[in-house]
């Protein structure tokens, strides 16, 4: 027996038409976006990104130029920067519905333990992106308990993957002690 009508139609609209707006709102929702705090600023902007700095932090994370270049364009990247200079990164792998990964958070030594870090990561956190997603995955090796110390919930049997959730957009810390000084 054949089946003429699609599973996954949605009533009222036409696959075209729903097809349509969601790209239309998942190009909104990657459109370049900036966060603030005094010389320092936080920028989706693809272009602004210095791949060769990121080559660097990243170091063997990830094998050669192809694979970076691959990560960078499938993700949602965050870049720091302190009068035009790049100075943290930030990555995020995500389908912007369930599942908001971020990766690869990384400040320059020179930035380091200013809050810098902190605000980085919120900055990832409070992407319109990320309001429909329900699994917030921190993954990476950074200082010791930063991600705790940010509201995330540290996994001991897989070291490195730490979860938080978000409530109607807002992050709602998992941990209570997020006091915070990266």
């Amino acid at each position: 027996m054949k089946c003429f009508t699609k599973p996954y139609s949605i009533a009222g609209g036409s696959d075209a038409a729903v097809a349509e707006l969601a790209e239309q709102q998942r190009l909104r929702l990657i459109s370049p976006r900036k966060w603030f705090r005094d010389a320092i600023e936080v920028n989706t902007d693809p272009a602004l990104l210095n791949t060769r700095l990121i080559a660097q932090w990243l170091g063997a994370t990830l094998p050669d130029a192809r694979s970076l270049t691959l990560a960078l364009n499938s993700s949602l990247c965050f870049g720091l920067y302190c009068n035009g200079r790049q100075i943290g990164f930030a990555r995020v792998v995500t389908d912007m519905v369930e599942t908001w990964v971020i990766r690869n958070l990384f400040i320059s030594p020179e930035y380091r333990f200013v809050g810098l870090g902190s605000w980085l990561l919120h900055c990832c956190l409070s992407h319109p992106g990320a309001r429909g997603c329900r699994n917030i995955i921190a993954m990476g090796e950074p200082v010791p308990d930063f991600f705790e110390r940010n509201g995330f919930m540290a996994f001991p049997s897989l070291p490195g993957v730490y979860v938080t959730t978000l409530h109607d957009g807002n992050h709602t810390p998992v941990c209570t002690n997020s006091a915070s000084r990266h």
